[in-house]
C-alpha cells in the first residue's frame, strides 16, 4: 500500500474537519493504487486513461469515475506541496473528467420503503435511516452528528432540530417531526455510555465509519428483497415535500442547497400540474383517435 496515502488522509481531514471527503477520497485512492500495482511516481496520463476504462467496463458512474479522478488530483496537488521533487499529476481534467448530463435525482417508492423499514428493528439504524428519510440528511450528515448538535428539548412553538455539518463544511439546521424525533430518543435511551460524543456508535464505542452505515443499509436491504442507496432515502424526502407542496425555496434551506436551482429537479419528481395537463390532453387525443384494437377485427 501506498504509504503517503495514510499522511494524505490526515493533511486533508485537517483542511476539512467537518466533511468526510477525507474518507471517500483514501478509499478512492486504495482502489486507484491496488489496481495499478505501482507507485506514485510511475503512475502516467495513459494509466489514468486505461484506469477509467477500467471503471467504465465495471459499470462505475460517471460521478464516481470523476470522483476518483479528483481524488488522484488531489493527492497529486499534496505530494507537491510536501516534495519539491513530487510527481507530476497524470490525471489532466481536459482529456480525462467526463462530462455529466444533469440528471435527476431517483427516489424510491414508497411500497419500498414500508418493505425496509418493516426489518429495520435496532434502534440505532432505524434512527439513522429515518433522519435520512423525514429530515434530508446525508450519510456524512449523519455520521458527523454529535451529542452536542443535539436541540430535543425546545421553546414551546418551536421544534426539535439538529445542527448539521453539511457539505462543503456549511452549518445548516435540520427540523425533527415526530417519528425521527421518537426513532432518535429510543436509540439515545440505549446508547452505550462512552466518552465518543458521536450519537451513532460502532460495536467499539467509536463513531460509525461511512462503510459501517453503508453496510447496514445493504444488510437491510437483502433482507426486504429491495435495493436502496442512502442519498435516495435523501432524494425521497424532497419528493414527500414537493408533493405535499412545500415551497420551493422552503425546500431548498431544508436540503442545504447552495442554488436554487439544485432544488428546482426535485419539482419534475412531482409535477401535479404537469400530470394533470397531460392527463387531461393525452384524453382529449384518444377521443379524436381512439385507435380501437376490436375495430380491426374481421
Amino acid at each position: 500500500m501506498v504509504p503517503e496515502i495514510e499522511q494524505f488522509q490526515k493533511w486533508l481531514r485537517r483542511q476539512r474537519p467537518h466533511t468526510s471527503t477525507y474518507l471517500h477520497y483514501t478509499s478512492d485512492l486504495r482502489f486507484f493504487f491496488t489496481w495499478a500495482d505501482k507507485s506514485p511516481g510511475q503512475i502516467t496520463v495513459r494509466d489514468v486513461d486505461a484506469y477509467i476504462e477500467h471503471s467504465r467496463e465495471r459499470g462505475h458512474s460517471i460521478a464516481t469515475v470523476n470522483r476518483r479522478l479528483a481524488a488522484l488530483g488531489a493527492f497529486y496537488h499534496f505530494l507537491d506541496l510536501q516534495s519539491d521533487d513530487a510527481p507530476p499529476c497524470p490525471v489532466v481534467p481536459r482529456r480525462h473528467f467526463i462530462h455529466q448530463g444533469e440528471a435527476l435525482p431517483r427516489d424510491v417508492e414508497d411500497a419500498q420503503l414500508e418493505r425496509f423499514f418493516a426489518v429495520v428493528t435496532h434502534p440505532r439504524d432505524r434512527a439513522m435511516f429515518l433522519l435520512m428519510l423525514r429530515c434530508g440528511l446525508r450519510m456524512g450528515e449523519v455520521r458527523n452528528l454529535s451529542l452536542n448538535d443535539l436541540y430535543l428539548q425546545p421553546a414551546p412553538g418551536s421544534l426539535p432540530r439538529l445542527w448539521l455539518h453539511g457539505k462543503g463544511g456549511k452549518q445548516r439546521v435540520a427540523y425533527l417531526s415526530r417519528q425521527p424525533l421518537a426513532a432518535l430518543t429510543a436509540w439515545l435511551k440505549v446508547r452505550p455510555v462512552v466518552e465518543e460524543q458521536a450519537v451513532f456508535l460502532n460495536r467499539f464505542g467509536t463513531r460509525i465509519s461511512v462503510t459501517g452505515i453503508q453496510d447496514r443499509l445493504a444488510h437491510y436491504c437483502r433482507q426486504a428483497g429491495v435495493w436502496i442507496t442512502c442519498h435516495q432515502f435523501r432524494h425521497t424526502f424532497g419528493r414527500h415535500l414537493t408533493e405535499a407542496r412545500v415551497p420551493v425555496t422552503t425546500l431548498q434551506r431544508l436540503l442545504g442547497h447552495a442554488r436554487l436551482k439544485t432544488t428546482e429537479i426535485y419539482l419534475h419528481l412531482s409535477d401535479q400540474q404537469l400530470q394533470a395537463d397531460y392527463d387531461a390532453a393525452i384524453a382529449e387525443v384518444t377521443r379524436r383517435l381512439p385507435l380501437d384494437t376490436k375495430a380491426g377485427v374481421a
